[in-house]
């Protein structure tokens, strides 16, 4: 077997993940949440359930005689294995197969776990890479607007284009409005004894309609600069503002990824960090649109387009024909896909072909370029493991 090196790897989504899935088998993947006790401590304290982790995967590898050691003995040394960089998550993750040896980190605790099987156990990352690690926020203030680049963790303010006017108040000094309100414009005198006059109520509404076209005008600019900023992304863009701003901001918006989800409250308000976590809130609740959205889909075709049968969706999976999976979040079946017939047991049957069922259908999906959900238990179809929407 070829010695290779690790290789410290940084998967952002599932696209990521596909040269690894590829790798022909066996597989050993293990993932160990890391110590949080102060430096030397950690250090100790990692070596030793990295060992204890290594020695649960003994039993597994003797079935594959030579080549199951050879995989064991190269990833048996923590030190071997730990990345030496500072750590960029809570959890590592590390795959080994006879031509891949790959390192990644993991944002959130994950349950340490060590298995073998004729695929790498990915589910562990799924939560992470099913979501945008990378958004934004537009930060609408008619004082300052700002365009912040953020993961979950960090949030850095981007520059606007030069032709950008930030101000609400400089663009009304600098640069002309492309027109005033219709509304406005149709709004005149009163007539008869009040004829010649323009009542209180009137200029109210003309002052009022007129500040609401101006205000427009200024994000229409400012979406110019945020499309100028973005262009060939898809990251989401999240609107952080007072209700009628970000309603009127929406109304002239040109981005194809302005969230569905905002923030309301002025942003300059909003307390050191506070508008991160709200945003990161909002993002959640897209997330969980597009599982709902993705469920009622599966409503609408089930029976025929659609399933949550085991077998049915693990052979869908490898044949190419799942388009959209939702998985549960905790939920496993162990058995075993057998390719040279095409059939799935769905039950331990004690070989080293044996693993999570629910894990082998995400493989698949995503290996043919399908779309793949993590759920929660209670909004799975019948409790079930996992559910299919096909392609045909």
């Amino acid at each position: 077997m070829e010695t290779l090196k690790p290789e410290l790897a940084e998967f952002q989504n599932l696209k990521d993940l596909k040269q690894m899935l590829a790798s022909e088998g066996p597989c050993l993947s293990v993932f160990m949440q890391l110590s949080s006790a102060p430096n030397n401590q950690s250090v100790k304290a990692n070596a030793l359930q990295w060992r204890e982790l290594i020695r649960a995967l003994e039993g597994s590898t003797k079935q594959l005689g030579a080549k199951g050691r050879e995989l064991l003995d190269s990833i048996a040394d923590w030190d071997a294995v730990s990345p030496n960089s500072e750590p960029k998550g809570k959890s590592v993750a590390v795959f080994r197969s006879p031509d891949l040896f790959h390192i990644g980190w993991v944002e959130e605790p994950v349950p340490s776990r060590a298995i073998v099987g004729p695929h790498f156990y990915i589910r562990p990352l799924l939560p992470e890479l099913t979501r945008d690690k990378t958004f934004y926020i537009l930060a609408l203030s008619q004082k300052d607007v700002r365009l912040l680049r953020c993961t979950r963790q960090t949030s850095e303010e981007v520059d606007f284009p030069a032709s950008t006017v930030a101000n609400f108040e400089a663009f009304m000094n600098s640069v002309k409005p492309d027109h005033v309100s219709e509304r406005g414009a149709a709004t005149g005198p009163a007539s008869g004894s009040n004829k010649g006059v323009t009542t209180g109520t009137t200029a109210v509404r003309e002052n009022r309609d007129n500040k609401d076209e101006y205000l427009a005008n200024f994000f229409r600019q400012i979406d110019r600069g945020v499309n100028e900023c973005l262009k060939g992304k898809t990251d989401p863009v999240v609107p952080v503002g007072v209700e009628y701003e970000i309603a009127l901001y929406r109304s002239v918006n040109k981005y194809q990824h302005l969230a569905p989800e905002s923030v309301e409250g002025a942003p300059n308000s909003l307390k050191s960090g506070e508008m991160h976590s709200r945003a990161i809130d909002a993002m959640l609740r897209c997330y969980e649109h597009k599982i709902d959205e993705a469920l009622a889909e599966y409503d609408h075709k089930v029976g025929g387009g659609a399933s949550n049968r085991l077998k049915d969706v693990v052979t869908a999976a490898h044949e190419g024909r799942v388009l959209t999976l939702l998985v549960s979040d905790s939920l496993e079946t162990t058995g075993k896909f057998d390719e040279s017939t095409y059939t799935v047991t769905g039950r331990e049957t004690g070989t080293r072909e044996d693993e999570d069922l629910v894990n082998d259908a995400v493989v698949q999906t995503i290996l043919h370029a399908g779309q793949v959900y993590v759920a929660s238990n209670g909004k799975m179809p019948n409790g079930a493991p996992l559910a299919a929407i096909y392609r045909f």
